[in-house]
Order: structure tokens, then C-alpha cells, then sequence
């Protein structure tokens, strides 16, 4: 073989191999940060896959006991969020405990108004300020709930209305209101949190059961009405969320088979991605370790 022809493909074989090394270099890297985020939790297995830094969240619940953590998840993928809230003590307190995720003044990423999410005046006053600050609204993830005793035999219908007004009215209130401009831009994700008693009545909970439920099957209708507009609408189901309050009522139970506050925003978050597109209508249990 000619001693051009050899020295050439020496050069060759050393630009491949210089190529081989840049190239794996890259993709350990890359392993590296897939490996540290499933290593640190759910919310960081979201921010290696997935991007919302184009999207604009209304987050409703957000005093709630997971609404720190799902409003955390949201900025963690780069999505602005704005909050209504019955308290605006309460709401400036949360976003005072962001730091510098919250934005700044000239660029806010989180907003927190004075708003009540079961009037329907004052959240498409809410809207319009959304619009007019981020000039889109994308999502709306309901966390509104709690939980209310009530017993089916008792037949209590004002406590039955009590929980219904509490969570379906309001969760349908704020979400219709946020739909005006999902259907202008062609493109949503409704995510409402409710329970697993939504499929199974629960002993004592009759109108907590019934309330869900009826929330299950609102978002299962809407998801039939809007499905063709580019606007996906699903419930996560949580059975029991580890949290103050539950540790309290079940001083005996183990809360370590509960599902936890960051597996249950990694679901919200998920489902108010693109990737998330083919996704509607569905109900989501979160089981955990129950």
C-alpha cells in the first residue's frame, strides 16, 4: 500500500477516534445528569425531560399542603404561575419563600392575586391579568379540596353541598373561566386533583366520595367537548398524601406508603406538558405504597 494512502487513512482513523471520545463524552455527561435527577426525586427527574418555559399556569390551591411543591415543580421546568388566592397574606407568604425563582418585579415569574377561584367575575378579572402580564394562559391545575367526614346514612345534604361547593363548584368556576383563552390559542391542559374515593365510596365520606366523583366525570365530559381544540383535561387521583393533617387523623398508620407531595406534582406537572398531548380524559390513581 503506497505511503500516502496509509498516512491518510492514519489521519482519518485519528479524526474518528477524536470524534468517538467528543461523542461519548457528551452522552456520559448527559447519563450523569439522568442519573443525578432520578437519584434526587421526582421533580428533578421532570426538569431532565421535560420544558414549560413557554407556558403560563394558573395554579389554584396553592396555600394548600402540596401547593408549595407542585408550584416549586412547575418553575423548576421554567413555567410562569399565577396564583388566586381568598388570602393574600397567605399567597405573598409562598411567593416571599421562592427566592429568586419568583422572579423579579420587571420580570415576574410567579403572580399572586386577590381572587376567589368560586367566583366567576373575579377570576376572569384574574384571567385578563394573567393576559396582560404574559400575554397567554396555558394551564389550569386545581388543587382546591381538603377533606370533610360525612356519613351516607345521616343522608347530611347540606354537608354534601358544603363539600361540593368547597370543591367541584370552584374547581369548575376557575377552570371555565381559563378556557376562553386556551381556545383562542388552540392549545391546554386542565389538571384537577381529586381522589381515588372518586371510584370506590369511602366509609364516613359519603359527600367527599360524591364530590370527587363528580368532579371525575365533569373532567371526563370536558375532555370530550374540548379534545379536538388542541386541549387535553384529566384528574389525578392521590388515596392518601402524606401531610401534617393525615399524620394527625392516623397517628397509627405508616406514612412512608403514602404517596408524598413530590409524586403527586410530578403527575400534575407531566400532564401539563406536550408530551402529555395524547393524554385526556383520563383519571390517574396515585397509590403510592398503600
Amino acid at each position: 500500500m503506497p505511503a500516502g494512502l496509509l498516512h491518510a487513512l492514519d489521519g482519518e482513523l485519528a479524526d474518528l477516534s477524536t470524534e468517538r471520545e467528543q461523542f461519548f463524552a457528551v452522552q456520559q455527561s448527559k447519563v450523569a445528569r439522568l442519573l443525578y435527577a432520578i437519584e434526587h426525586g421526582h421533580i428533578a427527574i421532570l426538569a431532565a425531560m421535560f420544558d414549560l418555559s413557554k407556558r403560563a399556569v394558573v395554579l389554584t390551591g396553592a396555600t394548600g399542603h402540596i401547593g408549595p411543591t407542585v408550584l416549586r415543580a412547575y418553575l423548576g421546568q421554567g413555567a410562569h404561575v399565577a396564583i388566586p388566592v381568598r388570602d393574600e397574606a397567605r399567597g405573598a407568604a409562598i411567593r416571599d419563600s421562592l427566592g429568586d425563582l419568583a422572579g423579579t418585579p420587571e420580570d415576574p415569574r410567579v403572580i399572586v392575586r386577590a381572587a376567589d377561584p368560586g367566583n366567576r367575575a373575579a377570576m376572569e378579572a384574574f384571567v385578563e391579568q394573567v393576559l396582560r402580564a404574559w400575554g397567554r394562559l396555558d394551564v389550569v391545575a386545581n388543587l382546591i379540596g381538603g377533606y370533610a367526614a360525612s356519613d351516607a346514612s345521616s343522608g347530611d345534604l347540606a354537608a354534601y353541598r358544603a363539600y361540593w361547593d368547597q370543591k367541584v363548584a370552584t374547581i369548575v368556576t376557575a377552570t371555565t373561566a381559563c378556557l376562553r383563552p386556551m381556545r383562542a390559542r388552540g392549545h391546554g391542559r386542565v389538571v384537577n386533583v381529586a381522589s381515588t374515593a372518586a371510584l370506590k365510596g369511602e366509609k364516613g365520606a359519603a359527600g367527599y366520595a360524591m364530590a370527587n366523583a363528580a368532579l371525575l366525570r365533569w373532567t371526563e365530559s370536558l375532555a370530550e367537548e374540548v379534545k379536538r381544540e388542541g386541549i387535553t383535561a384529566n384528574c389525578v387521583l392521590p388515596r392518601i398524601i402524606d401531610n401534617p393533617e393525615n399524620r394527625a387523623a392516623m397517628p397509627k398508620a405508616d406514612p412512608s406508603r403514602w404517596a408524598t407531595a413530590a409524586e403527586v406534582a410530578a403527575i400534575v406537572v407531566f400532564l401539563s406538558t406536550d408530551e402529555a398531548s395524547g393524554i385526556t380524559g383520563a383519571a390517574i390513581p396515585i397509590l403510592a405504597r398503600t
